[in-house]
């Protein structure tokens, strides 16, 4: 891996004047420079429909470094882009500029004042985590966007976000005390609130400041009456610039106008905001309807309850919700095959009256009759599962399968609300009359419901479209007198619009203003004024050709490699820090090349011809490098994106042309080698192991660290054990087939053992299924060619029982997502794909169902105290739920990946960072219990907690026993 700071010269950068700037800014600056063209091609892009590749990427330690890169900046002319966690959906965090990406240094908090209920932070700081920070003092940040889990506050800021709540709420703007602020000609400003008295002093003054202030007035007081005959009067509005805070205000705060104005005036350096109090009580109300329509005709009536928010989800997103492997374990509260759901939650300071409130609501509801079920939760499990649905919905609707997908252009109107439901049915009939079907979500409280119209921009037909049902529905909002930008603000996609929609003469103060904070117009251009036309900039047009590579897997669900590819929509899910598992290695760096949003996209880059040498490129591997392969992000991803596989099918391309090295034979027939070396020879080849002659020499010649001692082999193998046994009559359940894994045949047989003794306790007939490696070494190290061979092979053998309709139960996790979802996609035939992906079970899920189904009598409970961790695979693909409901008195650790992922942890390079991503929250975890029994399902996860913790974990089935 190339080290973080550093910048690469490739062909695409050979302009001397290119060169001088990098080098100029290498040498000023103590954050990450990077100017390469993958690096430039993963910053080219957001969550909008955009494309536009930046000069230069710098991560900025602190304010020096702001300062100084602006500072060179002006000397060579370069735009400047502030950018946070890049989740625009309009397309305004995309442009030809130096991009400064303040998420992964500047996020700290400076200063907490609990009594006043304020706190100052750096711009990437991310609300979730400045939440989770606030809330043993009982306050939150309010405003909560879906992107909440990954938006940084100075992205919140400059974009004027909103959420869930802004009926309670407000949006951003309202919250903003003050920002200190770089502006692009160096002069610091300290924005915030000032009094007459303040302002005048100021007017007085003969400074770039007091200058400012002084023609800033005179437009305000200039224009004042304009300003309230064109701003919208619907309390979701973000478009232009926020001159109506000013003209009833005695105190102003300019501030405020740097919130919303998408870094087109300047830079913020610190923001001040205003904190709320945490609701004592929530509940949620999920109101069911059978026609769109007749859920948007309920929401005015909704609001006399006093609602904290109503979200709409249409069957689009409640279909793919009940698809995608996070939210389909959700997804119990829905009732029926509801056309559209309202979301209604509630707060309050006293529960019976957060209780009472829906309650009156649902009685309304019936007898007006409207909705059909209304299932109503407080607080929870269920409460929760609510709001994932709703969260996730964003992601799910971009990630829609096929090359058409729900497109962010017209989604964005703010419409009165007793004219909602008018607008939303002319709005889809001009759709449909432009042949376009269409998705839709969000916030009906407030009259922003985001229409997704399904398109397809690499057709000349479908660009058209595209224009077409944006003018159609721009003029139907400034009929119903909304607000054209809601809450995704302006962008590429709206800003085109700012002149007809304000006028001329608001849009003149729009440019003067701009002007007045930004002379040279270096400040993201092309936003909120001067924009060029929806259609350019697209980030695949009409001239946009995949190069679609020979591929192993037979992508029967994604159709193909590109689709697979283009799932992935920018939302940036797997840039999140707080729970789940996605993406270890992201949550270890924070660069976007380690998140898979970064390797996604430069997987689009270099599949499109866009990046020199396409798949088989050495930096495309240096971008895949750090994927973990722990299929996180097959679950997590809202799209369902599996990075895993996508760089198992790209490193199969690179071996092909560059060959294989000696770790990569030592990886591709490490089951051969534990076929081997285990037996009577074993304790020779363990003693071998261990010295450090031999780890010296391993880590010389094959790159394993010498600091790790590779798995020992067992004397007697599982399989020689099973066979030698004296047998038990007893099955009274029937038979089932325990899988034998190749760590579980000649490493740890003692799993075995555990495992048919657990499966006999409990009343099953043991057969034993001794038929070869899963290859899950192989799939995920891409050798795939002998993966689909080899495994082509097992498959076949495990065909015998599979066709008697037995079930395969497997111990390791790795092995069980191998054999039910990466080999079922690289065989050939079918029928067999189908078995494995049905047949082949975890040995928790399948005694978790047999117990549902009332087959299975005895109990099972752990033998010691314990605590679980997690396997990535077993929680991306089967969930920890099966383990827990068999014994409840488990504890989950809230645990990411451990870091081993296989071969990884032991590879030399990656030895850090392995120790970096288990250190978050297994290792301390795992370190201040030392009475707990640690289980762990996973053979890379025992080995990990042995090496860092010296804690020696058991598999589940070593942990439990049976009560009868």
């Amino acid at each position: 891996m190339a080290e973080d700071k550093w910048i690469y010269m490739g062909k695409a950068l050979i302009k001397t004047t290119t060169e001088t700037y990098l080098s100029a800014f290498q040498n000023q600056l103590k954050g990450e420079v990077q100017g390469d063209a993958y690096t430039l091609g993963l910053y080219a892009t957001d969550a909008s429909v955009y494309q536009m590749t930046p000069k230069v990427v710098i991560t900025p330690k602190d304010e020096e470094d702001v300062l100084n890169a602006l500072k060179i900046a002006r000397e060579h002319k370069l735009n400047v882009l502030p950018r946070g966690g890049g989740t625009s959906l309009a397309g305004q965090t995309v442009g030809d500029a130096l991009v400064l990406d303040f998420s992964r240094h500047m996020n700290q908090v400076i200063e907490l004042n609990v009594e006043e209920k304020w706190v100052r932070v750096q711009p990437g700081m991310v609300r979730d985590e400045l939440n989770a920070f606030l809330k043993p003092h009982g306050l939150h940040f309010a405003p909560d966007p879906a992107t909440s889990s990954r938006a940084n506050v100075g992205g919140m800021i400059g974009n004027n976000s909103s959420g869930t709540k802004s009926i309670l709420y407000g949006k951003t703007v309202d919250h903003v005390l003050g920002l200190k602020v770089a502006l692009a000609d160096g002069q610091v400003l300290e924005l915030d609130e000032k009094s007459p008295e303040e302002i005048g002093k100021l007017l007085q003054m003969n400074t770039r400041e007091g200058r400012l202030y002084k023609r800033f007035s005179e437009l305000i007081h200039q224009h004042h009456e304009e300003i309230d005959v064109r701003f919208p009067k619907v309390m979701r509005r973000v478009g232009g610039y926020n001159l109506d805070e000013f003209p009833l205000n005695q105190n102003w705060n300019l501030g405020k106008l740097l919130c919303g104005s998408e870094g087109t005036l300047g830079v913020s350096l610190e923001c001040k905001i205003n904190l709320e109090a945490l609701p004592a009580y929530k509940s949620v109300c999920v109101v069911h309807f059978a026609e769109v329509l007749e859920a948007i005709t309920a929401v005015e009536p909704m609001l006399a309850f006093r609602p904290a928010a109503v979200e709409i989800l249409d069957r689009t997103v409640l279909n793919l919700s009940r698809e995608n492997l996070t939210t389909k374990r959700a997804c119990h509260f829905l009732e029926g095959d509801a056309a559209a759901i309202l979301i209604v939650e509630f707060y309050s300071d006293n529960f019976e009256d957060v209780m009472e409130r829906p309650r009156q609501m649902i009685k309304m509801l019936e007898e007006k009759k409207l909705g059909y079920a209304y299932p109503l939760f407080p607080e929870g499990k269920e409460y929760e599962d609510v709001w994932l649905i709703r969260k996730k919905g964003l992601g799910l609707m971009l990630g829609l399968k096929g090359e058409a997908k729900p497109l962010p252009f017209i989604e964005d109107s703010g419409i009165p609300i007793e004219v909602l439901p008018e607008y939303i049915e002319r709005v889809l009939k001009l759709c449909e009359e432009n042949e376009t079907p269409v998705a839709m979500y969000a916030h009906a409280s407030v009259g922003v419901i985001h229409v997704r119209p399904i398109l397809d921009l690499r057709k000349e037909v479908e660009i058209e479209r595209f224009k077409a049902i944006s003018e159609g529905t721009f003029e139907m909002v400034q009929e119903y007198g909304g607000s054209w930008s809601g809450e995704h603000g302006d962008g590429l996609v709206r800003s085109f619009y700012n002149e007809r929609y304000f006028g001329s003469e608001l849009y003149q103060v729009f440019k003067e203003i701009k002007t007045l904070f930004d002379p040279e117009n270096r400040m993201n251009p092309g936003k909120i004024v001067d924009s060029p036309p929806i259609d350019q900039n697209l980030r695949c047009g009409a001239a946009y050709k995949d190069r679609e590579p020979d591929t192993m897997y037979q992508y029967r669900k994604d159709e193909s490699f590109g689709s697979a590819v283009h799932m992935c929509t920018g939302v940036g899910e797997c840039r999140k820090m707080l729970g789940g598992t996605m993406c270890p290695s992201f949550k270890a760096t924070r660069n976007e090349e380690h998140s898979t949003r970064g390797r996604a996209n430069a997987l689009r880059l270099a599949m499109s011809g866009q990046l020199e040498e396409g798949l088989e490129s050495e930096r495309l591997q240096e971008v895949m490098d750090l994927c973990l392969s722990c299929k996180a992000c097959k679950s997590e991803c809202p799209s369902n994106v599996d990075m895993a596989k996508l760089k198992s099918e790209v490193r199969q391309v690179y071996l092909d042309k560059k060959g294989l090295n000696l770790r990569d034979r030592l990886i591709r027939d490490s089951a051969k080698a534990s076929q081997r070396f285990s037996g009577f020879i074993a304790p020779l080849i363990n003693l071998l192991q261990r010295s450090y002659l031999f780890r010296w020499l391993m880590e010389a010649m094959g790159g394993f660290d010498k600091r790790r001692v590779l798995p020992e082999y067992a004397r007697q193998t599982f399989a020689s054990w099973f066979r030698s046994r004296e047998r038990k009559d007893t099955g009274d359940l029937g038979k089932v087939v325990l899988f034998v894994d190749t760590y579980l045949n000649y490493h740890e047989p003692n799993i075995g053992k555990a495992a048919t003794q657990l499966l006999e306790d409990c009343g099953y007939k043991v057969l034993l299924a001794d038929v070869g490696c899963c290859q899950r070494p192989r799939i995920s190290n891409g050798f795939l060619r002998e993966a689909k061979e080899a495994g082509g092979s097992m498959a076949a053998k495990l065909k015998s029982f599979m066709d008697q309709g037995l079930n395969v139960l497997v111990c390791e996790p790795s092995c069980a997502s191998a054999m039910v979802d990466d080999l079922p996609d690289l065989l050939d035939d079918e029928t067999l794909a189908s078995q494995l992906s049905s047949q082949v079970k975890m040995i928790d899920v399948f005694l978790a169902e047999e117990k549902r189904k009332g087959r299975l009598k005895v109990n099972i409970r752990p033998k010691d105290k314990s605590l679980l961790h997690g396997h990535c695979h077993q929680k991306a693909m089967f969930g920890t739920a099966s383990m827990k409901s068999l014994s409840p008195e488990l504890t989950e650790i809230p645990s990411g990946c451990c870091g081993m992922a296989g071969s990884f942890g032991y590879e030399k390079e990656h030895y850090d960072i392995s120790e970096k991503i288990g250190s978050e929250i297994l290792f301390p975890t795992v370190k201040e219990n030392p009475d707990k029994q640690i289980i762990a399902c996973g053979v890379s996860c025992r080995h990990q907690l042995e090496h860092f913790t010296q804690t020696h974990a058991l598999h589940w089935v070593e942990a439990v026993e049976v009560e009868k």
